[in-house]
């Protein structure tokens, strides 16, 4: 069995000194400023349109990519030849490269949102969909996280409630990814800086799966004001993690879900690992969620409520959030018949505007970009019960 302690220097401490160790329980941050502490009728103009002389550049730059890997010899099945693709595969105009570059600028360092929009007039296949995303957004974050536990760089978020289920199969679970219940608010815990989300099927107006934002900033500064010992809790590293290891039981991990970043206060709570998920039950040995815990979570879930907004969402958006102070939830889609509601999923980082990482966890928030972890972008979704989530799991 792992498990993390709290640093003994806190957030305080490290405001003054500079590093960004870990708070102590009962030393938290002081309020935070910046443009990432809105309120859900602050955000607007958060949508950058792509012309069509912009989408003609980036139809080129696909094709671009598959005509320098057509000769290649490669085994299609694994999809080798995407994960090479960066931003000398895959070439820009200078203008266009400035501007999905000031992305980056925005999401680590201005509201933490930012949606490209257009996409949906160049009419991409499945392949080109998921080489364009990838291409678009090595200019946005260099750096693509793949998970140390299913090995995958880009996922699939849809409903695969109604697909026949293998014999390997029986038995396991469906991921949040995988299933159309609703979701809380949340970020995914280890699994990068920036949410990256390319709207492939939003699944129709009236048909659910509506996505909705909220400044943990603005959450953190409401609690620290209104409710202080919540943070004091979410603060303190014994959060009781089920995590995943394979071809083995789960093991518990105690951790914090509230870190800071020199002041910044950074959010990391999946509740998946936590409660469990309809598909996949918490195991009977873990210890429960203590009551002051739910009691965190109920209030971070209520003010991440009133602040939220809805997401303005159209086909062919690539959504970029930040996975450290911005958190996401979703409402309920599909259920007897299947949805068509599709995203593809990248997370992201840019080492020139990335926060610094609590030293205490750094292993943890970096182990996603480990260099020359081979990566896996699949054009289709083949296998939703095994490579779905990370050891932490998501939503």
């Amino acid at each position: 069995m792992s498990t993390s302690s709290l640093s003994a220097k806190s957030s305080l401490d490290s405001l003054r000194s500079g590093s960004s160790l870990q708070s102590e329980p009962n030393l938290l941050a002081p309020a935070v400023k910046g443009p990432m502490a809105w309120e859900g009728s602050e955000l607007k103009d958060y949508i950058i349109p792509l012309s069509a002389s912009e989408i003609e550049i980036i139809k080129a730059a696909v094709t671009y990519f598959k005509c320098k890997n057509q000769a290649l010899t490669y085994d299609l099945a694994k999809n080798l030849p995407r994960g090479s693709i960066h931003r000398s595969t895959f070439p820009l105009s200078k203008q266009l490269t400035n501007k999905l570059s000031a992305i980056s600028n925005e999401v680590y360092h201005g509201r933490g949102v930012a949606v490209l929009r257009g996409l949906d007039t160049a009419n991409f296949n499945g392949e080109d969909s998921v080489i364009a995303f990838a291409g678009i957004s090595s200019y946005v974050c260099p750096l693509r996280a793949t998970d140390s536990y299913a090995f995958q760089t880009l996922s699939h978020v849809r409903d695969a409630t109604h697909d026949p289920v293998p014999e390997f199969a029986k038995g396991l679970g469906l991921a949040g990814s995988k299933i159309g219940t609703a979701m809380g608010f949340h970020c995914d815990r280890f699994s990068g800086d920036i949410l990256a989300l390319n709207v492939l099927d939003d699944g129709g107006a009236g048909k659910g799966g509506e996505q909705y934002l909220s400044s943990f900033w603005k959450v953190y500064n409401e609690l620290l004001e209104s409710d202080p010992a919540v943070l004091e809790t979410a603060a303190a590293a014994s959060w009781p993690f089920e995590l995943k290891q394979k071809d083995s039981d789960p093991y518990l991990q105690l951790e914090p879900i509230l870190f800071f970043s020199k002041g910044k206060p950074i959010c990391q709570l999946v509740k998946a690992p936590l409660l469990g998920t309809p598909r996949i039950p918490r195991s009977k040995a873990m210890p429960d969620v203590s009551a002051e815990q739910l009691h965190a979570m109920e209030a971070i879930e209520n003010v991440a409520k009133r602040y939220s907004v809805k997401v303005d969402r159209q086909n062919g958006d690539i959504q970029y959030i930040n996975n450290l102070g911005i958190m996401h939830a979703r409402s309920a889609y599909g259920g007897t018949e299947r949805s068509s509601r599709h995203l593809l999923r990248m997370f992201l980082r840019d080492p020139e505007n990335m926060w610094e990482i609590p030293k205490t966890y750094q292993a943890k928030f970096d182990d996603a970009f480990v260099e020359d972890r081979e990566q896996n972008l699949p054009v289709e979704d083949s296998d939703p019960w095994r490579k779905t989530s990370g050891r932490y799991c998501h939503g």
